[in-house]
């Protein structure tokens, strides 16, 4: 056993403790996940495929705009997680970056991110997904308020009041039908009223949990310019698209947090996986069948390749360390998708 830490009078020991986090030595190839590079990888690559499989030119802009928010949520919502926290040494390798830096980056990285990001959606962004784009960050802010601020109310507060006030401000210039805006109104106030619950403490997890409505938002995030850019004729095959990537993304979140958490023997990412397996398995059959078009072909062939290999990471859970475990459920992800262009 190693001595504990010892501090003078003069420095508090919580001091040393976070000092001592701060030097923890990371890895090389670490590094971009440390920096949160890996989901826009993930997100950006996915969307290209989906693009592919679809028919769809996509401009550059709207890989970069997709991956410099996607970049932007995951620094907030890392950063979010260290608010509040008093004993830095307790945090994984990822967090204790964010929380030494934590100053900088939401005072002086995330704002100027945030300008680039207006001028990209209002200046090359085409209009229907900007609209759309509008609405999936709305839904990211009570995500952050609901899961991520929990440690700093302010912070709560400041996600809710804008994702309500933008909400609003939306609805009302959308260029829907009324159904359509009504239905989109009730979307979104049911997601105010679980944020607010949370806000009350009360247990909202048992009912979405966490790694589910990240899935949800990433996979929306995902599908937004192909979803607007491909002029469906009804929404059944962008609805089963995204949700099999949410299952997807779900089954590897879920993984990720059970690992680090020490639960290697929890049953419910296996059975999370089994019903992927089964949904994606239905939607390759009724793509077969003709039943669906022949675009979801691409995507359930990627996406049943991805579970696979997060098959092959779960089943080797027991020789690889939480950070390399997390690095490889990330490349199950991208692995496959070379399948959507064959």
């Amino acid at each position: 056993m190693t001595a504990p830490l010892t501090a003078s009078d003069s420095t508090p020991a919580n001091a040393v403790a976070d000092d001592a986090a701060h030097t923890r030595r990371t890895p090389w190839w670490l590094w971009p996940h440390v920096l949160s590079l890996e989901a826009p990888v993930v997100a950006v690559l996915w969307q290209m495929a989906l693009a592919h499989a679809h028919g769809i030119r996509l401009t550059p802009m709207l890989n970069a705009g997709l991956a410099l928010a996607c970049w932007v949520i995951y620094v907030l919502d890392r950063t979010l997680d260290t608010l509040g926290v008093k004993d830095a040494a307790k945090l994984d390798v990822r967090h204790v970056f964010y929380h030494r830096h934590r100053h900088v980056l939401l005072l002086g990285v995330v704002p100027l991110a945030m300008v680039v990001l207006g001028w990209m959606a209002f200046g090359v962004i085409p209009e229907g997904v900007l609209w759309q784009a509008v609405g999936l960050a709305l839904l990211v802010a009570l995500y952050l308020a609901g899961w991520s601020a929990e440690n700093s109310r302010m912070m709560r507060d400041v996600f809710v009041s804008c994702a309500g006030l933008g909400g609003l401000l939306l609805i009302s210039r959308l260029p829907l039908e009324s159904g359509h805006r009504f239905v989109l109104s009730l979307f979104v106030l049911g997601a105010m009223v679980v944020s607010f619950l949370r806000q009350l403490d009360v247990r909202m997890g048992l009912l979405l949990p966490k790694e589910l409505a990240a899935a949800l938002l990433f996979a929306m995030g995902c599908t937004t310019s192909t979803r607007f850019l491909s002029m469906p004729e009804t929404l059944a095959e962008p609805v089963l698209e995204c949700v099999l990537l949410a299952l997807l993304f779900a089954c590897n979140l879920q993984m990720i947090s059970r690992h680090e958490a020490g639960l290697k023997d929890d049953p419910k990412s296996p059975m999370l996986m089994l019903g992927t397996l089964l949904f994606i398995s239905a939607v390759l059959e009724s793509t077969r069948a003709g039943v669906l078009g022949h675009a979801m072909l691409f995507p359930g062939r990627a996406a049943l390749g991805g579970l696979l290999l997060l098959g092959v990471v779960h089943a080797g859970r027991r020789r690889v360390s939480s950070e390399a475990y997390r690095v490889l459920a990330d490349l199950a992800l991208i692995l496959p998708l070379p399948l959507v262009w064959l």
